[in-house]
């Protein structure tokens, strides 16, 4: 690893060093203090040296507080509580280390001492990783940060454990004190590994696949109780996972898909079906493949689990094949009889040597019936098998809507009855679709909202959202002028209008663990350990309220990292539980003047599916655990503006101190012209400052964002 752990374009962010935390030249010094305030003697000499202050009182867990000092020519030092009566954990290091990086600017350095080994007890390699880990999620992508060591032989044990060369570290030591190098080892060491979809959970994205996979069945239950008779499910439900090329989206779909195949409370398990609209977009038109898709992978995947029903499926369908090109065949049918009659009869036998008129007139008549009956063949050959080439072939099925009265309503008809005869829970999973050119996107989203909007399937799309609202725009691009919006172009819009729930990919907090992994330093749990630790959370946690729950995973987060993600996870599955819903809704009431002058019912409820997931995945990564307040309100703001300014919100996730100048400022360089006008808007400005909510939106706030 040449003397850096980083990942991606975060490779050469962190730098383990030998030396102490105040001689690196830093911006910011981290302090760790215990709980009660007190710092160990050797940093309240260096402080009082330096004429800060000590911190006093006492501080929550993993707590960040930035020191008093009477001089501005040395570093700020950050105090960060990491210390218990019983020790250091490791999500406390986490939580602080996430909570530094938040505070630190773009190309600033920040000096951490190991965490949590001194009066913590914790071994240096967990505390190392867990530094990592929460630094490298908090912190800009400009900001880099030193892990200081100051034992010899404690540096030269981190660098043979992370299988790196400690000649390419960064030291104070002298010569005198220097250990001997240690030759690198060869790079071919180091495996190669696919690019594929993961399969296997190593940054933390099972989580999120079970807050979806929650909301996904409770909204699916949620329409069955509106419907008029209670039994039917409902329509067409979309929801929106995006993020750019590479995030890991379809990785995401997997643990979804796995999460969604599990049985429910009820007992039930829903039919998973894969629709990868990149594969399929040659060839149209898109509903074809997708109800195509639909049928064979709901056969394929009943199969597995209820072979009676797969085989009722596949009954159902040819009967309706053969049903609906019933007439034509029995025409067909009828005029093979009669032909074969004619000839056995000796009809046509006069059309070859007539012997009078008479016999003449009638060969020209059976002539002409002989054309006729051909005619009639033909069209009964066309109509027996026109619904049989609509089911079979897509340019059959575009030669039946071109010969067919109200062909859409057949095919809105058929869906229905598809997913009649499936009688489960249908979900189908869209990957790809960012890879689409936009007359397809734009095609198959609109056939989906309207054709099938009636149908009760649920879509999952995976696609980056700047690619499907760039297709929208280049579709209409003749009512962009009427329509769009400063901060939220007309291809948002129509987003907005098709997804009822859209959610971005949190910042992993599991990258540096991730990268050990790859390079073969397995530092992520294993995947039966994690399920066993996942069995133990569940018996804890699964009957406790979600606030008792929340607070006893603060107080006890775990000693393993199996046992911290799924302790996480137990808690997090709660934040979107119908009654969390019921909860959420009531607090985000105060929020709805914020939504503009004549907010929409759709809006309210997105801003309700949002929040809850926000709320979901804050908690997965151990944020606001103890249900903060002022958190929790900066968090539905930040909601608010993404919703509704979603440019802006993109602007600002990358340059969190330009908030500062919304309402107050000219606007900072960087800033895209086109979103200018918003830094002065007065809906905004409320929006930013939290007008009546007793809450803002400061450049901390959005840092400390997890779907920033």
């Amino acid at each position: 690893m040449a003397g850096q752990i980083g990942y991606g374009e975060g490779l050469e962010r962190v730098d383990v060093v030998h030396g102490d935390v105040f001689d690196q030249g830093a911006d910011i010094v981290v302090v760790p203090c215990s709980v009660h305030g007190s710092v160990s003697s050797d940093f309240a000499d260096r402080l009082a040296r330096l004429g800060v202050d000590s911190p006093t009182g006492s501080f929550s867990l993993g707590e960040v507080v930035e020191a008093r000092s009477t001089s501005s020519a040395h570093a700020r030092i950050l105090f960060a509580a990491v210390v218990t009566d019983e020790g250091t954990r490791v999500r406390v290091i986490e939580q602080a280390a996430r909570e530094i990086g938040f505070r630190t600017a773009e190309d600033s350095v920040v000096a951490f001492p190991l965490l949590g080994t001194g009066a913590g007890g914790m071994e240096p390699g967990p505390a190392l990783l867990a530094i990592l880990n929460g630094f490298m999620a908090g912190a800009p992508a400009g900001a880099r940060a030193k892990v200081c060591v100051l034992g010899v032989a404690v540096f030269r044990r981190l660098i043979e454990e992370l299988d790196a060369d400690p000649a390419q570290h960064s030291s104070a030591e002298t010569d005198a004190t220097r250990p001997p190098a240690v030759p690198p080892r060869p790079d071919e060491n180091v495996p190669t590994h696919t690019d594929g979809p993961a399969r296997v959970d190593e940054l933390g994205r099972e989580g999120l696949a079970m807050i979806l996979a929650r909301r996904i069945r409770a909204a699916r239950r949620e329409q069955t109780r509106r419907s008029s008779s209670g039994t039917d499910r409902g329509g067409t439900f979309l929801l929106h996972v995006h993020a750019p090329w590479g995030a890991g989206k379809t990785s995401l779909l997997n643990f979804l898909a796995t999460e969604l195949r599990t049985p429910g409370a009820d007992g039930r398990r829903n039919v998973v079906i894969d629709f990868n609209a990149w594969q399929h977009q040659r060839i149209g038109p898109p509903w074809w493949w997708l109800m195509t898709t639909i049928y064979t992978g709901a056969v394929s995947e009943l199969k597995a689990f209820d072979r009676r029903r797969a085989i009722s499926l596949w009954l159902h369908e040819w009967w309706w094949r053969l049903r609906s090109g019933l007439p034509g065949f029995l025409i067909l049918a009828g005029i093979i009889v009669v032909l074969v009659l004619a000839v056995r009869g000796g009809w046509f036998q006069g059309i070859r040597r007539p012997d009078d008129v008479g016999a003449a007139v009638k060969s020209v008549l059976f002539t002409v019936a002989a054309i006729v009956t051909s005619l009639v063949t033909i069209w009964g050959l066309v109509h027996g098998f026109g619904r049989w080439l609509f089911a079979t072939s897509a340019r059959g099925a575009r030669r039946f809507v071109s010969n067919t009265n109200d062909p859409m309503g057949l095919v809105r008809k058929h869906l229905r009855d598809l997913a009649a005869w499936i009688d489960y829970d249908i979900v189908v999973m869209v990957d790809d679709l960012d890879r689409c050119k936009a007359p397809y996107v734009v095609e198959l989203l609109e056939g989906i909202q309207t054709l099938f909007r009636d149908v009760p399937i649920t879509y999952v799309v995976a696609a980056d959202r700047d690619w499907l609202a760039d297709s929208y725009a280049g579709e209409y691009a003749g009512f962009a002028s009427a329509a769009e919006e400063a901060g939220r172009p007309i291809g948002y819009l129509f987003l907005e209008k098709t997804f009822q729930i859209s959610t971005g990919l949190p910042a992993s907090t599991q990258v540096a663990a991730f990268w050990s992994r790859i390079l073969r330093r397995p530092a992520v749990p294993d995947q039966d350990e994690l399920e066993r630790a996942r069995r133990r959370a569940q018996e804890e946690l699964g009957r406790e309220p979600g606030d008792i729950a929340r607070r006893r995973v603060a107080a006890d987060p775990g000693n393993s990292p199996a046992d911290i993600q799924a302790r996480l996870e137990a808690v997090a599955v709660g934040m979107v539980s119908e009654q969390a819903q019921l909860s959420n809704a009531h607090a985000l009431e105060p929020f709805q003047p914020l939504l503009g002058a004549d907010p929409n019912p759709r809006m309210m409820k997105r801003l309700v599916n949002a929040y809850g997931i926000a709320r979901g995945i804050e908690t997965l990564q151990g944020v606001n655990l103890e249900d903060d307040a002022t958190h929790g309100r900066q968090t539905a703001l930040w909601t608010i503006l993404s919703m509704r300014w979603p440019k802006l919100a993109a602007a600002l996730a990358k340059r969190p101190d330009a908030v500062a100048a919304i309402g107050d400022g000219p606007v900072p360089p960087g800033i895209p012209a086109e979103l200018a006008p918003l830094f002065t808007d007065a809906e905004v400005i409320d929006v930013v400052r939290g007008k009546g909510v007793d809450a803002a939106l400061d450049a901390d706030a959005i840092r400390a964002t997890v779907l920033r």
